[in-house]
Formats: C-alpha cells, structure tokens, sequence
C-alpha cells in the first residue's frame, strides 16, 4: 500500500512538473518553395531537437505552386519541412493555404485532401506515430477545429474555404455557404468564450493574415481596381484565371469581408493571438485585446515596400525566419523572431 501511494505521489509531482515547464511554439509559414532544406528549415530544425517541450506549427502554403499535385517537384518541397521533424517529439501541425489549394484552381480540393493524407501517413511511416492527424481543418472544411495544449487552444481556420469559392469553384460545402458561414462564426465564438473563462490563452491559426501591413495588405488606393475586376463584366475573365489571381489580397471583396467578420469576433475576447503567414515577411502587431502575428518568411520573401508608420506594428522585416512563442508556468507569453542564421531579429518578454 505504501508502495502505492509513492508511486501515485511521484506521477503527480512529475506531471506537474511538466506542466510547469515553459513550452515553446515555433511559427514558420510559407516554407514550400525548396526542393532541399533551406537555411530556416535547417535552423528550425536545430530548434526543434533541442526543445524539450513544445510544438511547431506550419502556417500554410507548404507546397508552391499548386499544393501536392502528383508530381516528384511538390513532394519534394513538402519533405523539406517534414524532415525538420525527425527527432522531435512534440506538437505538429499543418494548416492549408492558397497554393496548396493550387491557388484557386480546380484542382485545390484534391490536392488539399492529397497533402493531409500525405502529411498523416508521414507522420505514421517514418515518425512512429500511428493514428494520429496533423493536418487541420480537415475535407476541405472551414473549421474552426480546436486542440487543447494546455496553456493554450490552438483553434485552425482554413479561410480558402471563403476565398476559393467562386463559380465552378464550390468546394468542401455539405450545405449552403450562408449557413456554414453562420455556424462557423457562432462556433468560433462560442470556443473563444469558454476558453477565456479557463484563464488559456487561445491561437487563432489561418494562414491569411486579419491585419497585414505588406503587399498583401488592404490598400485604399486599389480599391477601383478590384472593384473592377469583381463586379464588372470583367468578373467573366475570373474563368481565365484574371480574378483568381486577386483572390488572396485583402482588397478583393470576398478577403476583406472575410477578414472583417474574423477580427470583430476576436476583438470582443481577451487572451487572443492571431497566427497567419501569406505574407513573405515577419511581422508583430499589437492590438489591445489581440495580438497578431505575421510569419510568412520561411521560403520566399516579399519587401515591405512603404514605411509603416502605424505605433501598433511594433516590428516588421523582410528576412528570411520564423517566430517562437515562449509560455511560462505562470501564463505569460515571451516572443523570439529568429532569422536563418540562428540570430534574434526580435524579442519581447510578456508580450501577451
């Protein structure tokens, strides 16, 4: 009986323990542009095998240009960041972005759900880590989807759902769009309200961004020109591929909309980060109920091109990188940017 109860009491001072160590969570998006391992790919890696507890979350378009469409090319590139894997023994996931939807095309649906049973049979075959899921939201749904950390929820958003459906593009939909919209946007709430009452923290995961400084971003002076292109007869071109080319920048209707409707709901819940990449910068933004976060740079990178004068961007660069969210015992939320060489470009303790 004593035996017992010091074994009983020796499990629950060592889960405690573990829960009581920091976690990390690494950020890379947009990291599916290299047939081999780039200079982030290898440094996350080095990251990844030296955390003892933590995750890493791939924030979308994992394979350019068109998702996993068969070839050896797109296999390869998605590879590059499973193999930043081997070794590690935390949390990992996978959302979807536009590229990996073949940015927009036909195709997007199939090769999504293609990626997601790659990515889970990978997980199976060369990790050892048989019925699990990696890849969320799944069947080309919108989600939201929730997974309990413990010191934080992440919640996964596919929001190519809203975007890549446009004429002959109806995909993932067992129902109408207006009732899956409603019910996701009630359920989304919903999630953050319990979540808040918990004391967790909760990560928004969609790889566009809600609030986007960069080229991507909303733009007041093109507003004409999307106008044009998708309430105009011009919208006929879209079939040509005119105004699918547009359809993941914030000035096109159905982004911004979309976009509005995601920051309203997470604007009325405290203990919010928002994740995203999309766009091929890194980029910090704070607001007074949520935090944002723009990692996008793990491939590919596009410049800042105008001066951001906005006190809420507490840092932004164009470099190769990704992030690292730090969660003490205590609840608090330290923030690391990393670039490829293994440098700091960015630090904030209790950021959040």
């Amino acid at each position: 009986m004593k035996l017992l109860i010091l074994i009983c009491s020796f499990l629950i001072i060592n889960n405690l323990h573990a829960q009581n160590k920091p976690y990390s969570l690494f950020l890379i998006g947009d990291a599916g542009d290299d047939t081999q391992q780039n200079d982030v790919h290898k440094t996350l890696q080095k990251h990844l095998k030296a955390t003892d507890d933590g995750g890493v979350i791939f924030l979308g378009d994992n394979i350019y240009p068109r998702g996993l469409d068969g070839s050896k090319d797109a296999e390869l590139k998605l590879l590059t960041q499973l193999h930043t894997l081997k070794d590690f023994k935390g949390d990992w996931y996978f959302i979807p972005g536009n590229h990996d939807w073949a940015k927009g095309r036909w195709k997007g649906l199939k090769n999504v759900l293609r990626q997601a049973d790659y990515i889970n049979k990978y997980a199976q075959d060369s990790l050892n880590q048989p019925n699990t899921k990696h890849f969320f939201p799944e069947k080309g749904l919108p989600g939201p989807v929730t997974k309990d950390l413990g010191k934080m929820v992440l919640v996964f958003t596919d929001t190519d759902w809203w975007l890549h459906s446009g004429f002959y593009h109806q995909v993932g939909m067992d129902d109408k769009f207006e009732r899956m919209d409603k019910a996701y946007f009630h359920r989304l709430d919903s999630i953050l309200t319990g979540v808040e009452k918990q004391g967790k923290k909760t990560l928004f995961l969609s790889h566009h961004p809600l609030v986007d400084y960069g080229a991507h971003g909303y733009h007041k002076g093109k507003n004409w020109y999307y106008a044009l292109v998708n309430y105009s007869p011009f919208m006929t071109f879209g079939l040509l591929g005119v105004n699918r080319a547009l359809n993941s920048e914030m000035n096109q209707p159905r982004y911004f909309k979309m976009a509005l409707k995601m920051y309203s709901v997470l604007e009325k819940h405290k203990n919010v980060i928002a994740i995203s990449g999309h766009e091929h910068n890194l980029q910090v933004i704070k607001r007074p109920n949520n935090l944002f976060l723009i990692s996008g740079s793990g491939s590919k990178l596009t410049q800042i091109k105008r001066e951001i004068k906005e006190k809420d961007c507490v840092f932004h660069a164009a470099k190769p990188g990704f992030m690292e969210l730090i969660f003490d015992e205590k609840g608090k939320v330290s923030l690391k940017v990393w670039n490829e060489k293994d440098e700091v470009l960015y630090e904030e303790k209790d950021i959040f």
